[in-house]
């Protein structure tokens, strides 16, 4: 039987049990192998409820973050909706409830498209800057407490195997998002 990973002095961690019960009750399932991924899931699962409960408290949603902040980085430059979709990793129905509500808080502008009278550019207004640079600088402090358990090295390895893993999974960027 494989044994689990442990680091010396290490207590274990939630993801340990589930391997252990998995193999009880399904040996086939080398859980074990996968553990790292397993673990990657657990955590984005947490981030994304750490997330959840910022953006709540600055009175947005998960998506709403996402595409301020993608209008944000790519400030001043205006997005299409297409765009916005694509760099918060949401689908083109859900994008247009999400600038509906942005545009009815004033948080960003819709302009039509000179080139394609059917789409429109957006960009960030002067309170959806402020709105998201406090959530960015609020977010970016977790990151930082978290990165920080990590150092130079592993920060870095780290860094390595998950653009691998993203890479698998999205390919190429199609451009700067």
């Amino acid at each position: 039987m494989t044994q689990l990973t442990q680091i010396p002095g290490d207590i274990g961690d939630s993801i340990d049990d589930l391997v252990l019960d998995w193999r009880r009750t399904r040996p086939g399932i080398n859980a074990t192998r996968e553990a790292g991924l397993l673990r990657l899931e657990r955590l984005a699962a947490h981030l994304e409820r750490d997330l959840a409960v910022l953006c709540a408290g600055l009175g947005l949603k998960p998506g709403q973050f996402q595409v301020l902040a993608a209008l944000r980085r790519r400030e001043p430059q205006p997005l299409t909706a297409g765009e916005l979709a694509q760099a918060a990793i949401l689908t083109s129905g859900a994008i247009t409830p999400i600038l509906d509500k942005l545009e009815a808080q004033g948080m960003i502008r819709r302009q039509p498209d000179d080139a394609d009278r059917r789409a429109c550019r957006v960009t960030i207004t002067a309170k959806g800057c402020g709105v998201i640079d406090r959530a960015l600088d609020l977010r970016m402090a977790r990151h930082r407490e978290l990165a920080g358990l990590l150092d130079g090295d592993e920060r870095a390895a780290l860094a390595a195997i998950l653009r691998k893993l993203l890479l698998a999974v999205e390919g190429p960027p199609a451009g700067p998002l």
